[in-house]
Formats: C-alpha cells, sequence, structure tokens
C-alpha cells in the first residue's frame, strides 16, 4: 500500500518504470537499442507542448509544470524489433545532468489525476499522423502564423506534402528509397529561425502515448520523455 501511494496519489502519478534503463541499456526484453540526437530544443518561453505536430500543433495544450528556459538535447532511444525496424520508443528532453528517480505524470489543461480510477490508466497527447513532437509556447504562436500564411499563399496545398515531406526526406537513411521517408525533423520556423519544433516518429503509428517529468532525489525536474510504449 505505501508504495501503490508513492506511485499514484491525488496531485501526482509516477511511472512504474525506470525510463534511464532505456538509455543505459543496449537492449531491453531482448531487442537492441541504438540512441539518436535529434537536436537541441530551443525553449524561450517556460512551457513545452507534446503533440502531433500535423493534427494539434495549432491548439494543443501546454504542460503545467514549467521550466527554465534554455537550449536542450533531444534523444532518441530506438528500438530495432525484428519484425517492424526501427522503431522510435522514447523520446527524451535533457532538462540537466542530473539522474531521475523518479517519473512524474506530464499535465496539461484541466487533467486531473483523481480522474484515473486505474493503475494503468494514464493521460497521453493523441497521434493520428504517425508524429509526435517537442515545442516551445511561443514557437506554437509562429508556427500557427507561418502554416496560416502557407495556406493562403498556396490554396489546396497540403503543409507535409507540400513542404515537410522534403525536410523530413533531408533526414532518411538511404535517400534513394522511395519508402524511407525520415524518421524525425529539427523543424526551423522559415518566419522565425532562431525557434524549432523537434518532430519524430511515433512508434508504431497512430495512438495515445504519455508523457513523463524525469525528477531528481532534489527533486529538481531534470528531464521529460515521451513513451510510445514499444517495450
Amino acid at each position: 500500500m505505501n508504495i501503490l501511494k508513492k506511485l499514484f496519489s491525488d496531485k501526482v502519478k509516477n511511472s512504474l518504470l525506470d525510463y534511464n534503463e532505456y538509455f543505459d541499456n543496449r537492449t531491453i526484453n531482448n531487442v537492441p537499442l541504438d540512441f539518436f540526437t535529434l537536436g537541441q530544443l530551443n525553449l524561450v518561453t517556460d512551457q513545452i507542448i507534446a503533440c502531433d505536430p500535423l493534427v494539434s500543433l495549432h491548439n494543443a495544450l501546454p504542460f503545467k509544470k514549467h521550466i527554465k528556459p534554455g537550449s536542450y538535447p533531444v534523444t532518441v532511444c530506438i528500438a530495432k524489433t525484428e519484425n517492424s525496424g526501427d522503431r522510435y520508443a522514447i523520446v527524451k528532453i535533457e532538462f540537466s545532468k542530473a539522474r531521475a528517480i523518479k517519473w512524474e505524470m506530464a499535465l496539461v489543461g484541466n487533467q486531473n489525476i483523481k480522474d484515473l480510477k486505474e493503475e494503468d490508466e494514464f493521460f497521453g497527447f493523441p497521434v493520428d499522423a504517425g508524429l509526435g513532437c517537442f515545442s516551445d509556447l511561443k514557437t506554437q504562436k509562429f508556427f500557427n502564423e507561418w502554416s496560416n500564411d502557407f495556406e493562403k499563399n498556396n490554396p489546396g496545398a497540403n503543409i507535409y506534402d507540400d513542404f515537410l515531406d522534403k525536410e523530413f526526406k533531408k533526414n532518411a537513411k538511404d535517400k534513394t528509397n522511395p519508402q524511407d521517408a525520415g524518421d524525425w525533423l529539427d523543424f526551423k520556423l522559415p518566419n522565425k529561425p532562431d525557434l524549432n519544433i523537434i518532430m519524430f516518429q511515433s512508434g508504431y503509428g497512430d495512438g495515445v502515448y504519455p508523457c513523463y517529468w524525469g525528477i531528481s532525489d532534489t527533486g529538481e525536474t531534470c528531464s521529460l520523455i515521451v513513451d510510445f510504449q514499444i517495450l
């Protein structure tokens, strides 16, 4: 009962998993892992958004927790699955070198832990276009301005098919393979190049995926992860 109380209270729900293991080891459950830095997220406000960049970025809410502005590395843990190839399992923003000792579910808006009745229930962000992203709150505003202008200036065009597709393709492992569209993009806004959005493949595709804050032994928020529930 005491353990469950630590994991699940009226205000906080901690993950049963230790996400350090995904970055400390070369295999999980006999699945080989690889690691790759996607870029540095430029956080100019103190609020972060995680969402599907093609479907939800225009109105996605930021997390309730505030983080000191800065430039922070975004790293992916890639599961090299036997039947489905490379899949992004965990994507992490690292705010400091401190090590997390617990992982606290990240909440937005009016989400309330008291509304989760079962141990395996969680809040997460929906994915409908096979992609997730991390963005700063101010970056969201300028992205909306750019995307609105793009649609006005290119009637009938689609932002992914007619713009982002070519940018993702630059990061394809095999650029000659038409099936390799690229799994990630460090997208610098055309109308505000000092701001960026880190976009990435969402595991096996569409679904709802939770995020967790990494909390150190001193109470510092040292990281943020999204779990695509691959492993």
